[in-house]
């Protein structure tokens, strides 16, 4: 009886839903496989319009009425020609297993770094690309890495040779922007990850500056299979978007715990309701874990609060991305 009523909710699913965004979408994309500063103004204004659409759609609609129409986008022929953007599609394929991998964080990376999308990208998914990179999310990723890296700065000059650990950390870009890693001004800086390609990246672009990596998992840390000592910051700028807040918390604790007296623990996290939350979760198949101020400072709930000197939540420039941090007594 379920089975026969899903189906006929699928049957009549475009009659429930308007899809007229996406026929819109198509309709300016389509026509668009030269690359020139025309077509970008038009693949530009497509983008804003869908990725505006999509928000609406998502913050209106329960999470059921959301799902079917994520069936809808992803079975209208729109979906070809948005996943001609390398960054969508890394995304969506998942080749690591995870939509937010550390080479789709590279693509975002890779404007400021001045980095080329891949050679074989199409006229029309460069385009894409180029919109796609610099959207909200993306510019709040740029700023999250920049605001790390002058954290490890500002610490560099307070404390001579700090230590410093990265939780999941990618492929450690933060590294690049920060003159203290590349002065050599940093002590023993750790960067643990699961995932051992992007730590042979990190061996081979900063291993000259003293940083060494961890192969080891979430669980190595929650089940404490693993020591590491103490750092004068503890820092995670992408992982806590994917955890549940009862693991948040367990983490949060034990990164806290690695924390010398009078250092640091840093936590990031994306915000609620980010502009690019449709796009991503419908064509990105990208769905992350917002968290509100009062969700970040929960995240503390398991930590003594003896042990805490200063609690700050703050957002970043663009209101995409909160930090907590504490520093320890």
């Amino acid at each position: 009886m379920l089975r026969d009523r899903l189906d006929m909710l699928e049957s009549i699913l475009p009659e429930l839903y308007d899809d007229s965004i996406l026929n819109e979408a198509y309709s300016l994309l389509a026509p668009c496989e030269r690359l020139d500063p025309d077509n970008q103004a038009i693949v530009n204004r497509a983008m804003t319009q869908l990725i505006e659409g999509l928000y609406h759609v998502r913050v209106n609609s329960s999470d059921q009425e959301w799902n079917s129409f994520v069936k809808i986008c992803l079975n209208h022929p729109l979906k070809d020609l948005l996943h001609q953007d390398p960054f969508t599609f890394r995304a969506f394929s998942k080749p690591r297993g995870y939509a937010g991998d550390a080479v789709l964080l590279d693509f975002i990376y890779g404007r400021e770094e001045h980095w080329p999308p891949p050679t074989d990208t199409t006229p029309l998914g460069r385009m894409i690309y180029e919109y796609t990179t610099t959207a909200p999310a993306s510019a709040g990723s740029c700023a999250r890495r920049g605001f790390v890296a002058d954290k490890i700065d500002s610490l560099a000059m307070e404390i001579d040779r700090p230590e410093l650990l990265s939780i999941a950390c990618g492929h450690m870009r933060e590294a690049s922007l920060s003159s203290a890693v590349r002065r050599n001004k940093t002590g023993r800086f750790l960067g643990l990850d699961s995932d051992t390609s992007s730590l042979e990246t990190v061996q081979e672009c900063y291993g000259r500056n003293g940083i060494e990596v961890v192969p080891a998992s979430i669980r190595h840390l929650l089940t404490n299979r693993i020591d590491l000592g103490h750092f004068d910051m503890v820092y995670s700028t992408g992982l806590f978007d994917y955890l549940q807040q009862k693991i948040g918390q367990r983490l949060a604790e034990n990164m806290f715990e690695m924390v010398k007296p009078g250092g640091r623990m840093l936590i990031a996290n994306v915000l609620p309701n980010i502009r690019d939350v449709g796009y991503m979760e419908s064509y990105m198949d990208w769905t992350l874990i917002p968290r509100t101020r009062k969700d970040m400072i929960d995240l503390t709930s398991n930590i003594p609060e003896p042990l805490i000197r200063d609690v700050r939540v703050f957002s970043e420039e663009n209101v995409n991305i909160i930090f907590l941090e504490l520093t320890k007594k």
